[in-house]
This record gives structure tokens, sequence and C-alpha cells, in this order.
């Protein structure tokens, strides 16, 4: 009877596969190749093993060079204005203030402090000297046109 119990448990257990508990890691199988020499051991490789010493090793082929890096590229130049298109002709001084003749092209302007003319205003006319303002970047300009006779 005993025998008759066993037999039937080792049938049963043959033909069902029971998880293992406490499975070992898979441990490296030596084989002998038909030449006689051992092959290298077969070990049976998890893909998160796998991935695990990938992440640590990086890109192994990777280009490196004892070079050192070349510069950053040159910041693009600020905006500026682009130069006058006027030309000083002459000035008058009506009531205190003065005006000033300026050619631009085949046309003539009589201008004054204020004054907007194209992307122009005249900030200030002193005896030696006109200012501007370029208004679309907000930068003074100046034109010099000699004595203050």
């Amino acid at each position: 009877m005993v025998l008759g119990i066993a037999l039937v448990a080792t049938i049963i257990a043959s033909v069902v596969d029971f998880p293992a508990a406490d499975a070992p890691e898979p441990t490296p199988q030596k084989t002998v190749n038909s030449a006689g020499r051992p092959d290298l051991p077969t070990v049976v490789e998890t893909a998160t093993v796998r991935e695990q010493y990938v992440t640590q090793a990086g890109d192994l082929f990777a280009p490196h060079s004892w070079q050192p890096p070349p510069p950053p590229p040159p910041k693009p130049a600020a905006p500026k204005a682009p130069p006058l298109p006027f030309l000083y002709l002459g000035k008058v001084l009506e009531g205190g203030e003065i005006l000033v003749f300026l050619g631009q092209g085949t046309r003539t302007h009589l201008l004054r402090r204020g004054d907007v003319l194209a992307e122009y205003k005249v900030d200030e006319i002193t005896p030696t000297e006109i200012t501007f303002v370029y208004l679309p970047l907000n930068q003074k300009q100046h034109l010099t046109f000699g004595s203050a006779n």
C-alpha cells in the first residue's frame, strides 16, 4: 500500500510542474564539444540583468577625442541702426530756435527739435550737431556739421 501511494505521488510530481520556492540562480554549465575542448559556459540571461549592464556601460563605441571642445559660436550682434540717410545743407536761427536744412536724396527738409522724418526723430539741435533717435531701436545717432557760425 505504501508503495502504491509512493508510485502515484511520483507520477503526479513528474506530470505537474510545481514552481520551486527557493529556486537557485542558474549556474554556468560546462559542456564539451566534439573536439574534446570545453565550450564556454552557457548562462540563462534575463532581460533585466542585460538592461542593468547596458545602462552602466553606456555607449562603448562612441567617438572620443582628447582635443578640447570647439569654442561656442559667437553670439549674434545686437541690432544696430543704419547710417543716417541725411546730408547737412545749412541752418537758420528763427526766434531763438535753430532750424536745419537736411538733404535726403533729391528732397530737402527743414527740421526743428521734435520733428519726425521717416524713422528718425530730431532729439536735439546744437550749433554744431544734430542728435537723432532711430525710433525702431530707440538708438541715438549724431550728425556733426562743423562750426557754430
